[in-house]
């Protein structure tokens, strides 16, 4: 009998944990601070300042400050009302550049987790010597509310800062590419540039699109046209508009500011406006078309007055050439 020995080399998975950078690959998938200039509340202070679009926006362009840091106004920047993930089995909280990297500096959060509210030091670095940094929320009982980066020292010879991106990054806490891309809420409602969509699509900001196509069950005003329709005379029209300042059945400008326009109504009003204004013209046509037939007639009647008139003339003027003939003879 042939026997072969096997030898089975069994691996176990180890955990490596990249900090982002504009060194690495690393992804941000799970970065809670994408957008976070318009989706928190972001602050700076001190005696630098940076452009904030910049490090939120996952391209780790970096911003850099233009006036030096003074150690004793350091640069700080708080972020508030970010959403309330409590740290499970850690998070991670960090910072990167291509220039200008802070080597002092300090990363805080203020718990809330059982009411705790007190600030916690995630960090307190003296030393850094790399172009990122990233610091662990150790597992256990956090919960971030609000999240600080102070900052003393940098890199530079003047002390001037770089950042190309901060970051939160919150493995069981956060969607994929939450802020970043559109959100779902509990209900399935869709948000663009928005953490709390209140329809099915809602959008913080402009839209641009080749066509749009809005389905509706409201009716459409062709009843307009029904014989039974009753059209106010324009007199009413220019009562109403003289008394409220916008037409009938058409919301007024402080409403229109106070709830919107709902697209689909406010065009079948329009439409429904267009088509009353049809009738109106359809009627004045009918009336002008009445009026030019009367002034047919009179027009006729006057020819044929004025021809009796002439012809009355012309008998006169015979009528007195006899009378002169007659007399001549006497």
């Amino acid at each position: 009998m042939f026997m072969m020995n096997v030898n089975l080399f069994v691996f176990g998975q180890t955990e490596a944990i990249v900090p982002p950078s504009n060194r690495s690959f690393s992804s941000l998938e799970k970065n809670v601070l994408f957008f976070a200039d318009k989706r928190f509340k972001v602050t700076q202070s001190g005696s630098a300042t940076l452009d904030l679009p910049t490090l939120f926006n996952g391209q780790f362009f970096p911003t850099y400050s233009s006036a030096s840091i003074n150690t004793q106004n350091p640069y700080v920047l708080l972020i508030e009302d970010i959403p309330l993930y409590h740290a499970q089995e850690g998070a991670w909280i960090g910072l990167t550049t291509r220039y200008y990297m802070a080597t002092k500096f300090k990363i805080e959060v203020f718990d809330v987790n059982d009411g705790a509210n007190q600030w916690r030091t995630i960090a307190d670095v003296s030393n850094n010597a790399a172009w990122h940094y990233m610091a662990r929320i150790s597992p256990g009982s956090i919960c971030p509310s609000k999240i600080r980066f102070t900052i003393y020292n940098t890199n530079d010879t003047q002390n001037r800062l770089g950042i190309s991106e901060l970051f939160y990054i919150q493995p069981e806490g956060a969607k994929a590419y939450d802020g970043l891309m559109v959100q779902y809420n509990r209900e399935g409602n869709v948000g663009i540039g928005t953490n709390s969509p209140m329809a099915k699509l809602a959008v913080e900001g402009n839209i641009l699109a080749n066509e749009i196509k809005v389905k509706t069950d409201i009716s459409v005003p062709d009843y307009v046209f029904e014989p039974d329709y009753e059209l106010k005379s324009l007199e009413e029209i220019a009562d109403y508009v003289k008394a409220h300042k916008h037409l009938p059945e058409i919301p007024s400008a402080k409403e229109v500011r106070k709830d919107g326009l709902d697209l689909a109504a406010i065009n079948l009003l329009l439409l429904k406006k267009v088509e009353e204004l049809t009738l109106y013209a359809i009627k004045q046509n009918e009336e002008l078309k009445h009026q030019n037939i009367k002034f047919c007639h009179q027009e006729s009647f006057l020819q044929d007055q004025l021809r009796e008139i002439q012809s009355m003339k012309k008998q006169n003027t015979l009528l007195e050439q006899r009378i002169n003939q007659l007399e001549s003879k006497k």
